[in-house]
């Protein structure tokens, strides 16, 4: 039996993890209105509702925690909010307690998570490695963009790398663009380099992986749709959106015998992604964010946060009944 601080550090631990587990039940069942209707935002505010979305089971966690926090003076001026407030008993902590089976079993769960991870990016990065080791360094001729070109049969353009990305072009789609297409397809790379969308895709996938699988592809699939069409939107300031569009349609004609797995590696793809959305979206851009849809959000964040806050209490109390101190 642990007193004191470190027991209220524990406890409050312990907290984190069963709000966490709540508030990804919550959001995966009220999600759905919302993640259906992500296409009437503009970019910038989507991808700030997507980000929402992925760390919000984080947020909410912090937030109970902070508010069941022991404090020595009562700082809501309800007396029965002070008195839900309160977490029983906080500053003791058992090791056979189910406060420690939770964290045991979140702890075995994040180290499983991070060696599994870790393995599977450091097979990709390895195969990655000696692929892009054969590359060789260009330069388009009309912009004097450098790139890395790799002899390859596939049809591709990607970037790839986390710190310091690089565009990579296979010999075999560059032998079949005009240089005005070689010229979007390099803007639109360098778009992905200048936002490090290799680096933070891993992050984002990262954490929807916490989700159930059909919410994380969900979040993970816009997330990449998201990227790509802000890339194109940065390629349209210099291009004209319809020689973007063509080219697009141009690239994926020639990769559709191409099966490519975006998620499998960390790298932004040029074609072959979601092309109909994307030409789509260069065409008739999404000029203002539905009203509706941020309401969504909104709510989606407040539901989140209090169901989560009243639930985590009650729930405490249930377990209780069954697993006594």
């Amino acid at each position: 039996m642990l007193y004191g601080d470190l027991a209220i550090v524990l406890n409050l631990l312990s907290v984190a993890v069963l709000s966490f587990a709540v508030s990804i039940a919550v959001i995966t069942v009220a999600s759905h209105p919302l993640l259906s209707r992500l296409h009437k935002l503009t970019l910038t505010v989507r991808r700030t509702v997507l980000w929402i979305l992925n760390t919000l089971p984080w947020w909410v966690a912090l937030g109970c925690v902070l508010f069941y926090w022991p404090r020595e003076i009562n700082y809501f001026t309800s007396p029965w909010l002070n008195e839900f407030a309160h977490w029983h008993h906080i500053d003791m902590f058992s090791y056979t307690s189910w406060h420690s089976v939770t964290l045991m079993c979140a702890l075995g769960y994040f180290c499983w998570s991070f060696v599994s991870t870790w393995r599977l990016r450091y097979k990709q990065m390895s195969s990655m490695t000696s692929l892009i080791n054969l590359a060789s360094v260009e330069e388009n001729k009309s912009t004097e963009q450098p790139f890395h070109c790799l002899n390859l049969s596939a049809p591709t353009a990607f970037t790839t790398g986390f710190l310091t990305p690089k565009v990579y072009i296979s010999t075999a789609l560059k032998k079949h663009l005009s240089d005005q297409e070689l010229s979007i397809i390099l803007r639109h790379e360098m778009a992905h380099v200048e936002a490090k969308d290799p680096l933070f895709k891993v992050i984002f996938s990262a954490l929807a992986a916490f989700y159930p699988a059909f919410i994380a592809r969900h979040l993970v699939v816009q997330y990449t749709l998201l990227t790509e069409q802000v890339a194109d939107a940065k390629t349209a300031q210099q291009y004209d959106t319809l020689d973007i569009a063509q080219t697009l349609i141009n690239v994926a004609r020639i990769q559709r015998s191409l099966e490519q797995d975006s998620k499998a590696l960390p790298i932004s793809y040029f074609g072959n992604d979601q092309t109909t959305a994307r030409v789509q979206n260069l065409i008739t851009p999404v000029l203002s964010s539905s009203q509706l849809t941020i309401a969504l959000t909104l709510g989606l964040v407040v539901i989140a946060a209090l169901l989560t806050t009243s639930v985590v209490d009650s729930l405490h109390h249930f377990i209780e009944t069954i697993f006594t101190h």
